[in-house]
C-alpha cells in the first residue's frame, strides 16, 4: 500500500532539487489527509472547482498542483475565513476525501526544470539550449531558457506554439516581417524578472534574443522595450501566451515523468483551462 504521504516523498527525491528552503517553501500539502492510501493522481497546472470534480470522477484522492489553491501565493487562508467562494470550495474538497499538494519550487528548482522540459519536449526544442551563464548576475542568464532554433517567421513560430500548447489567441509585439531564431523562454512569472524587472531586458541584449516567449508581463517593463524596439526598425518581437498556458503543459508531461516511481495507481492529467474568454 502506498501513502499519498509515501509518494510525496518519492517525488521530492526524484526531483533532486538541492537549493529548496523546506522552512520556506511554498511545496505544501494546502488540504487534506496524507496518511490516507493513495487511489489515484491527478496533475494540473491549478486545483479549480472543475478539476477538483474531474479528479473525483476519476478515482483519484490527491491532486498534485502546480499553483496555489488559495488565491495568493502562499496559499494563506486567514483573510478568507467567512469568504463564500473559499468556504464552498474547501468543503467540496472535504466531502470528496481529496489531498492537494503544491508542487512548484521542487519542480523549478531540480536537476531539470520540468516545466521547460515539458515545453521543450512539446515545441520539439531539445538539445536546442543556449548555454547558460553561471557567473551572471541575472539569474535569467544563469538558467537554461534561450534557445537557437531554426530560423522562421515570427508568426510562423506563432502558430507552432499554438498547436502545441492549445493556446487559442496570443499577444503579439513585432513587425509582420519579424524573424525568429535565438529565442528567450520565459514561463510563467519568470517575464516579470524574479526579483528585479529589469532582468528580462538585460537578458535580450546579453543573448542577442530575437523574440521572447512570455507567461505573465507587465506592459511597462518588456512589452514596452520590445515596442520601442520595433518602432526602431529592430527585428525584436514577443509572444504572450499567459501563465497558465505557457506552464500547463510542463505539468502535462510531469505524468511520464512521475510513471518512473512505479506508485501503483492511475495518474491522470487534467487541464485547468484558460482562464478567459476572449470577447
Amino acid at each position: 500500500m502506498v501513502k499519498i504521504i509515501d509518494a510525496i516523498q518519492m517525488i521530492i527525491e526524484k526531483s533532486q532539487a538541492q537549493a529548496v528552503d523546506e522552512t520556506k517553501t511554498i511545496d505544501q500539502v494546502i488540504i487534506g489527509d496524507v496518511n490516507q492510501e493513495l487511489t489515484g493522481i491527478v496533475t494540473t497546472f491549478m486545483a479549480t472547482i472543475d478539476v477538483i470534480k474531474e479528479a473525483d470522477q476519476l478515482g483519484a484522492n490527491f491532486i498534485i498542483t502546480h499553483e496555489p489553491t488559495w488565491f495568493n501565493g502562499r496559499d494563506r487562508t486567514a483573510w478568507l475565513l467567512e469568504d463564500a467562494v473559499y468556504e464552498e470550495k474547501l468543503a467540496l474538497i472535504k466531502s470528496k476525501g481529496i489531498t492537494i499538494w503544491r508542487f512548484h519550487d521542487y519542480m523549478h528548482m531540480g536537476e531539470k526544470d520540468l516545466i521547460y522540459a515539458g515545453f521543450e519536449e512539446a515545441l520539439g526544442w531539445k538539445g536546442k539550449t543556449l548555454t547558460k551563464n553561471p557567473a551572471s548576475t541575472n539569474i535569467l542568464d544563469r538558467s537554461e531558457i534561450c534557445y537557437e532554433i531554426e530560423e522562421m517567421a515570427s508568426r510562423e513560430l506563432i502558430e507552432q506554439l499554438k498547436n502545441a500548447l492549445g493556446n487559442e489567441p496570443v499577444r503579439f509585439i513585432g513587425a509582420k516581417d519579424a524573424r525568429s531564431k535565438r529565442i528567450g523562454v520565459l514561463l510563467g512569472g519568470s517575464s516579470l524578472g524574479l526579483g528585479d524587472e529589469t532582468n528580462p531586458m538585460q537578458l535580450i541584449q546579453a543573448r542577442e534574443l530575437d523574440t521572447v516567449i512570455c507567461g505573465d508581463i507587465t506592459e511597462w517593463t518588456i512589452s514596452a522595450y520590445i515596442r520601442d524596439a520595433v518602432q526602431l526598425g529592430q527585428n525584436k518581437s514577443m509572444i504572450v501566451l499567459g501563465h497558465e498556458r505557457s506552464e500547463e503543459i510542463g505539468m502535462k508531461a510531469l505524468n511520464k515523468w512521475l510513471e518512473g516511481l512505479s506508485l501503483g495507481t492511475a495518474i491522470h492529467f487534467v487541464d485547468s483551462k484558460e482562464p478567459f474568454e476572449y470577447c
